[in-house]
This record gives C-alpha cells, sequence and structure tokens, in this order.
C-alpha cells in the first residue's frame, strides 16, 4: 500500500524553533506515537516551540501536502514529561507563552491568535508532595516575648508566659497556624521545641519558592533555628495526560476556537525559574502515547500529472513593473512587484478536474492581489503578515479539466510587496509516489538550515531515503549553532536597598518594581534585617523578571535579563517612617552585554540540542540501511576572535578572518585543536552509539582562501612564533593567493604542514576511543586553483591513500561559471592524487537552478565514484528539482563550459 501523510504525525508534520542565539533545541526521538524536544537554555526568558504548519515548505513538492488547515474533525492525546522546564502546573506569570497552545486560526476576514489553557486540557498522571519547613525554638523562655513565624502575608505569633516551655510555645503556634489554614495556606505540626511547616497554598514544586523567617520581641532570650528558610521537597506529577478535541476548544478568554481554517498552532516551553543568576542547563521534553484520532485525518498531495507553471515560464505575461530574484524558491526564482497595477495572466491547459493554488509569499511589507480565473468573480488577497516571512500556496478554487485563464493585479498600496512565484495545477491523491533508489547519489545536509535543525531527525532522513537517495550520506554539523555558548563579560543589572533603624510596629514598608508594589506589614518583632529578608522572599515567591538576596540589612534586587537590557527599571521604597529608613541606588543598573562565544571548554563540545538530534539522525540513516560521513569545517560563528583566545585565523594587520557565514575561521594552534578534537570526538561517539561505524569528515579544513587589504590569513600568534622558532626570522608577509609560491619556500612547506599536524592530531584522538574510525577529507580545487593555494591547502604528506578513506571534492565557483571541463577536472583530481575509484567522491552544488549541475552530476557518476552528492537538501526541495534523476553511468559528453 501506498504511504500516506496524516495531520499532526510528529515525524512527517511537526517542526521545530528556539529563541536565537541563547538557547539550542532540536526534535529527536520521532515517530508516529511520539518526540523529544530537548536542547541547552542559557538564559531565564529561552524557550522552543513545536509547531504545527499548514503552509508546510520542507517537503519536495511531490511529497509536500497540499494545504490544509482543517483541524475540526481532530482529536488529540499524549503524555508528557518535563525536565529543567517550566511545569505544566507552574503558578508563574508567563513571560513567554508556556502555558499555552497558541492557534492561529481564521473565522470570517481575519485571523486571530486564540491562547488555548492546556493546563485545562491536562491531568496529572501520579500525585503532589507538598513542601515543609523545620524551625527549632531555641534559648530559654522569657515571659511577656513575642515569638513568631511569617511567610508572604500571612504571620503568627505567640506570647510567651511564665509557665510555658519552647515545647509548649511551639505546641500553641502549632495549633494557631492550623487553625487558620483556609487563610494560611499552612499546616503545623510540634514536635519539642521543633515545628514543622507544611505549604498548601500552591500545589507540588510552587510552594517551593515560598519562603519563612522567624522574629522574637522582647527580652530575645529565645531565637530561632534557623532564622528564615524556604519550603522545600514539593514535588508535582512528572508526567501529565493531555487531550485536545480540535472542535471544543476555549481560549483563556473563554471563546470557543474556530479550528476549520487553521493556518498555524505552537506548542512551548520554557527555561524553569531559577533562584539566582541564571546557570546554564540542558532540558527536555518527552511526549509520548500521541494519538491522532478523529476524521479528515489524511492529507493529499500533488499527485500524478500536477505540475506548476513558474515565474519564468513563457505562458506568464507581465504588465508593470516586476524584478526577479533567484534562490530557494520553487524553480529557482521568483518575481516581485510593488506597484500598484502591475499584473501578470496565464493561461493553462488541464487534463481534468483540479484545484488551482497560487505560489507567492507572505511577509511584513505584504500588500494585496486581486485574482480573476477565467469569468469569475474577482477575489482579493491580503499577503500582510507582520513578523514572519513565508512561502505559501493559496487555494484559488477547484475547477474542471480544459483551457483556464488567470490574472493577477497588485491591489494593495505603493510600495508594498506582490510576489509571484507559481500557479500550481494540482490533481489531489492521498499516495504518495515511490521514487527508485539511486545507489550512489545523496543529497546532503547541513545543521544550520531548518531543513535539518527545525526538523525531526526521523524527518529529515526519511525525507532523503524517501526520495530514493541511498548514496553515502553527508552531513554537515554546521558552523551556527552546535556547541555550547557562554556569555564572557555579561553582567546583570541591580539595585541595592538598604535599610536602617528599627521597624514601627503596624506600618507598612514598601518596594516597587517599577510599576508593581509590594508590600509589608512591620511586625512586632521585625528589624531592618529582618524586612531585607522579608522582601528577599516576597519578590522570589513570584517575580519573574527580577530576583533579590538579603544580606543583613541590605536588600540587592537583579534583572533576571541579560545586560543592558536589564537596566533601568526603577526600584522606589518607602518605610512611612522617620526612624526606620532605606536607601536605595535607585534603579537596577551596571548590566553589560558582553559576547555570545563559543564555550571551547564544555564538555562535551556538542550542544545537548545537537548530541540527540545527530544520533537519532544516524540510526534513523541506519536503519535504511545508508551510510554517513559527519563533517566540521573551521568555522564558528560565535568563536572568539580575542587575541588571549588564540582561536582565530589572522590578517598580518592582526585582523581575525571572519566569513560571511557569519563566522570565524579559526586556526591550527593548540587551542584550536583541543577544541576541535573533542567535536569530532563527540560526533564519533554519536555514530557509535547509532550503531555505525564512525565516519568523520575534514570539511574545508583550510587556511581561508582569501588576502584582505594587509595580506594573507597565516599570522595568528602560534603559527607566526612556530615559524619564528624553525626558522629563526619572521614569516614573510605574503600579500595575495595570487603570490609566486617560490619566493616563499619555507612558508609554503612550513603552512600545510600546519593542516596535517592538525588532521592528524584528530585522527589520532578519535580513534584512542574509536579504532575503527574513517576519516575523509572534502576539498575545493575551485577556490585553492592558484599555484600558492594549491601548496599551503593540501598537505600531501598526510592526505593519502593510506591515511584517508576518502578524497571528496567540490567546486561551486566551477559550477557556477557553467565550466565543465574545470568540474571534470575537480572530480579526477582524487585519482590523480592516487585514490582509486571507492575512495573517491564529488560534491555538487545545486543552488543555482541555471548551472549545469546536472550534467556535472553525471560526469561524477561516468567517473565511478564511491559517492555522489548534492548539495544540499534544502536547495532540492525548496527549488523543486525534477525526479527521477538520469543514473546513466556512462561518461557524459560535453562541449566547453555549456
Amino acid at each position: 500500500m501506498a504511504e500516506q501523510l496524516s495531520k499532526l504525525r510528529p515525524d512527517r508534520d511537526l517542526q521545530c524553533y528556539f529563541q536565537r542565539p541563547s538557547a539550542a533545541a532540536a526534535l529527536s526521538g520521532a515517530s508516529a506515537t511520539g518526540f523529544t524536544v530537548s536542547g541547552s537554555w542559557r538564559q531565564q526568558f529561552d524557550w522552543t516551540v513545536v509547531e504545527w504548519n499548514r503552509d508546510n515548505v520542507f517537503e519536495h513538492p511531490s511529497l509536500r501536502n497540499l494545504p490544509d488547515g482543517d483541524l475540526s474533525g481532530v482529536r488529540l492525546s499524549y503524555l508528557e514529561t518535563r525536565v529543567n522546564c517550566i511545569p505544566m502546573d507552574s503558578t508563574l506569570y508567563p513571560t513567554v507563552d508556556w502555558p499555552y497552545l497558541r492557534i492561529w486560526a481564521t473565522a470570517g476576514a481575519a485571523e486571530t491568535l486564540y491562547k488555548v489553557p492546556l493546563k485545562s486540557y491536562a491531568s496529572a498522571v501520579g500525585s503532589y508532595t507538598a513542601p515543609t519547613v523545620m524551625f527549632e525554638l531555641q534559648g530559654t523562655v522569657t515571659a511577656g516575648d513575642y515569638v513568631e513565624l511569617a511567610w508572604l502575608d500571612q504571620h503568627f505569633n505567640y506570647l510567651m508566659t511564665g509557665s510555658d516551655t519552647l515545647a509548649s510555645a511551639m505546641r500553641a503556634l502549632a495549633t494557631a497556624i492550623t487553625a487558620s489554614q483556609a487563610t494560611s495556606g499552612v499546616t503545623a505540626a510540634a514536635n519539642g521545641a521543633q515545628i514543622t511547616l507544611t505549604y498548601l497554598g500552591m500545589p507540588g514544586t510552587n510552594g517551593n519558592r515560598i519562603g519563612v523567617y522567624g522574629t522574637v520581641h522582647g527580652a530575645g532570650t529565645e531565637s530561632w533555628s534557623p532564622g528564615a528558610a524556604l519550603f522545600s521537597g514539593g514535588l508535582s506529577p512528572a508526567q501529565w495526560q493531555v487531550s485536545l478535541d480540535f472542535s471544543n476548544l476555549r481560549d483563556i478568554n473563554g471563546a470557543l476556537v474556530p479550528t476549520s481554517n487553521v493556518r498555524k498552532m505552537r506548542w512551548t516551553w520554557a527555561a524553569d525559574l531559577q533562584s539566582g543568576n541564571f546557570t546554564r542547563s540542558e532540558f527536555s521534553v518527552a511526549v509520548s502515547e500521541w494519538t491522532v484520532g478523529g476524521s479528515n485525518l489524511l492529507y493529499s498531495v500533488a499527485g500524478p500529472g500536477s505540475r506548476r507553471i513558474e515565474d519564468d515560464a513563457p505562458d506568464v505575461h507581465y504588465t508593470g513593473n516586476w524584478s526577479e530574484s533567484r534562490g530557494n524558491f520553487s524553480g529557482g526564482s521568483i518575481r516581485l512587484t510593488t506597484t500598484p497595477g502591475a499584473g501578470l495572466s496565464c493561461t493553462y491547459q488541464a487534463n481534468g478536474p483540479h484545484w488551482l493554488y497560487l505560489g507567492t509569499r507572505r511577509a511584513d511589507g505584504g500588500g494585496q492581489v486581486t485574482i480573476r480565473v477565467d469569468s469569475g468573480a474577482p477575489a482579493t488577497l491580503g499577503l500582510q503578515l507582520p513578523g514572519e516571512d513565508v512561502l505559501v500556496r493559496i487555494p484559488l478554487g477547484q475547477f474542471p479539466g480544459g483551457s483556464h485563464a488567470v490574472s493577477a493585479v497588485h491591489s494593495g498600496a505603493n510600495g508594498t510587496s506582490l510576489y509571484f512565484d507559481f500557479l500550481e495545477i494540482a490533481y489531489p491523491t492521498t499516495s504518495l509516489p515511490e521514487f527508485a533508489a539511486m545507489p550512489t547519489t545523496t543529497l546532503a545536509t547541513d545543521w544550520d538550515t531548518d531543513h535539518s535543525i527545525a526538523l525531526p531527525a526521523e524527518r529529515t532522513a526519511w525525507l532523503i531515503q524517501k526520495l530514493g537517495f541511498s548514496g553515502r550520506a553527508n552531513h554537515y554539523a554546521g558552523a551556527l549553532w552546535f556547541y555550547e555558548l557562554w556569555r564572557p563579560g555579561q553582567q546583570y543589572g541591580s539595585c541595592t536597598v538598604t535599610f536602617a533603624g528599627a521597624p514601627e510596629f503596624g506600618k507598612y514598608t514598601q518596594v516597587s518594581l517599577g510599576p508593581t508594589s509590594i508590600q509589608h506589614l512591620n511586625l512586632i518583632g521585625d528589624t531592618a534585617s529582618s524586612i531585607a529578608k522579608c522582601f528577599e522572599y516576597l519578590i522570589n515567591a513570584g517575580s519573574t523578571g527580577v530576583w533579590a538576596g538579603a544580606s543583613g540589612a541590605v536588600l540587592t534586587i537583579t534583572s533576571r535579563t541579560m545586560g543592558t537590557a536589564g537596566n533601568g527599571m526603577s526600584i522606589p521604597v518607602s518605610t512611612n517612617s522617620s526612624v526606620f529608613t532605606a536607601q536605595t541606588s535607585g534603579t537596577l543598573n551596571g548590566g553589560t552585554d558582553g559576547n555570545w562565544r563559543t564555550d571551547t571548554s564544555a564538555l562535551p563540545r556538542m550542544n545537548r540540542a545537537a548530541r540527540d538530534w545527530n544520533k537519532a539522525f544516524f540510526a534513523a540513516l541506519k536503519g535504511y540501511g545508508i551510510d554517513i560521513a559527519a563533517a566540521f569545517s573551521m568555522e564558528l560563528q560565535h568563536g572568539d576572535d580575542t587575541q588571549s583566545a588564540a582561536l582565530a585565523q589572522r590578517y598580518p594587520n592582526g585582523d581575525p578572518v571572519w566569513l560571511n557565514t557569519p563566522a570565524l575561521q579559526t586556526n591550527f594552534g593548540p587551542q584550536s585543536t583541543a577544541f576541535w578534537q573533542q567535536a569530532y570526538l563527540d560526533m564519533a561517539d554519536l555514530m557509535s552509539s547509532a550503531g555505525l561505524r564512525p565516519y568523520l569528515q575534514f570539511g574545508e579544513v583550510q587556511w581561508w582562501y582569501f588576502a584582505a587589504a594587509s595580506g594573507m590569513p597565516f599570522y595568528d600568534g602560534y603559527t607566526t612564533g612556530t615559524f619564528q622558532a624553525a626558522h629563526g626570522r619572521p614569516m614573510a608577509v605574503i600579500a595575495s593567493e595570487h603570490a609566486d609560491p617560490a619566493q616563499y619556500p619555507d612558508e609554503c612547506a612550513f603552512l600545510p604542514s600546519l593542516i596535517g599536524a592538525f588532521t592528524n592530531a584528530i585522527m589520532a584522538f578519535v580513534r584512542q576511543s574509536h579504532s575503527d574510525a574513517r576519516f575523509e577529507v572534502l576539498y575545493p580545487p575551485d577556490v585553492n586553483d592558484t599555484a600558492l593555494n594549491q601548496i599551503i591547502n593540501f598537505p600531501k604528506g598526510a592526505w593519502t591513500p593510506a591515511a584517508l578513506n576518502c578524497l571528496k571534492t567540490e567546486n561551486f565557483t566551477y559550477t557556477g561559471n557553467r565550466n565543465l571541463d574545470e568540474a571534470q577536472q575537480s572530480i579526477e583530481l582524487p585519482m590523480e592524487l592516487g585514490f582509486g575509484c571507492a575512495q573517491s567522491s564529488h560534491l555538487v552544488g545545486i543552488g543555482e537552478y541555471t548551472t549545469p549541475w546536472d550534467k556535472e552530476r553525471l560526469l561524477a557518476l561516468g567517473a565511478n565514484l564511491d559517492s555522489v552528492v548534492l548539495f544540499a537538501l534544502d536547495q532540492f526541495c525548496l527549488v523543486g528539482y525534477g525526479l527521477p534523476l538520469d543514473q546513466s553511468q556512462r561518461r557524459a559528453v560535453f562541449l566547453g563550459g555549456n
């Protein structure tokens, strides 16, 4: 039976996004019955979302579901377990939308965002444990003394009598507290001089935020141990059962959510509230027993005979001012007009009843388009979508076979955008097509793109396999998100309040956090120090914007927002007294931003999201019988470019080498080597744990190819110092990649030796743990096409057929220049260097649809290489290249660069 797609299936229909750059999150372990979203939190307001979107853009057009936002017949249930996330039952104010399932739905003309409180549709699996705190009254009894315990706005005291003991006082105090539990939220039990309070005011872990402090008034011969403490030990259920009937969901205002035309939905999880300055933590949300029932669950796809009329098709005629852009659009291009009245028209022939879709782009600044099909009534569509930028297919209607005429006119305001990508004539079917396997061809993946990092690992692997690509896969770990981060130089803004004197009994002391006032009724035993402690507890009981700490009579309030963004909140204080005073520094200040940097000392180097996703990806590919090589380059988006970090390649004037990725190009010194050794080992560990023999790629492990104004990028401290020590003189300044290597014989012998030493060190390090690990080099002849670069970027003594399992070439420049002669030379280079066909591979760039990339692919196939890699999955799917690909194993015939 042909495979089908169904709504809300985790491994086919969901994706994940996260707060950037501070968080990292990914989906793994996805199947029809569940998924895990996991990663790292690095600041208090980090979040991740799992999204369902009607306007799916990820799959190849042959596998991409037609837009269907009717969820009104869907019933969904699942079990959820969170670790280091704000709990389902938290009472905290939602600074991000973690309590809700957000639904963007249209009823009538306008789209509305609905927030459905998930806890209203959830039941706890397991029981609660209430938090407790124990105090002991110590010292000796003095008649007339007051002993008191206080929390939140509650306080209970006892007046000592001459006949009292410490134990009798605790029994009396416990009785009073328990008798008022309806208002105090606390029960108490005495045991000798000890009293144990149990907090019932908020469920489970929520109560662990509540603090209690004790006072003594009078002679003071009694004392409390401890003087103040938090409730602890409160537990909420670890699992929650969620049941959602999409025909009967209500939002936070009680409104029934219309679900017959939903554009997208998002589940949100956020970093659990920490008690002080945020400490980086790993998190996970495990969702199991995911069950989708009800009606209208199957998607349709564009079936046999369906086609797209692309923006550059000769059938499309334009009037007015239009411009073309090329990139990851259907067919590789898209047209834009911002001129009212500009339009297009098209006539097409259909073989039978079909749906017609407009492929366009919705974004901020989107305009309005009026469309007419045949003699039907014109339909006006709004393309404005605040805060988003998405490619969409808008249904224009269902039409019979025959000839049809379509016209579209910009009918919005001047300067607003109308994009035309394609018209799609779709013959819907619920059956997915099957494609013949291509045993030596694959689609590369890049974890920096949403086709990897946003999708469940299992969905990415399924896409590759389903499209028929079964050659050895090529996965790039990326340069942007795989590592851990820290933020050196960052400081939180803070404010101090210093209390002095004796609080006046019965008056109120007030501390304001911006517009929010917190007040405390001064108790009979209060002191300046107890007032400071009281406000610490009051603030920390529920504030999500700041946290507080007391030291003696000094209260310090600290922003939870990092850096300068946490400055500025005013902290006014009032004691309503002339004998009890408070001095405040006035506002939160002193916050400094610092810079997010790769944490080169983190173990493991790869963050939780990257580890979980990659392991799941490897396991899924293994299940399909597909081998894979995993690659790192020398690039780090958040690499530390300071001289002290000693990571960067540098130009002669000392400037670090920053690429337009954007990323720092790291060097071959010991600090860089130590970082990358562990990163490669981490990846090998993941491959091995997924049941694969590790296969690692040195992906463009090179000196940067091009000079800056001051020269080539060889002048970091390690490189220049090592050369000086070896040759007794400074390295010569090489001004350009076009320099004559004969003028620099020592430098040209030395520079490639550093690359060779670097890769040798990594291979040796990895093989200490994985003796069977395989390695390949990805080498680009095109950017190394000068005499200098050919020498300095290929360490011939280290990169040999005996040392490497494969030499892979790539040549995006040759492809872009449409020069198949040079591409052929690139394909043959490994064999010229002694690598057999089984140790040779070639990677073809497919990003520009007008290039002869498919001819280059055929040239590589004709060379009988180990594998031919198309870069990359996202471009193949977004452009929508046709399948099946020609698999001729002959040498392609070509004329020059045509």
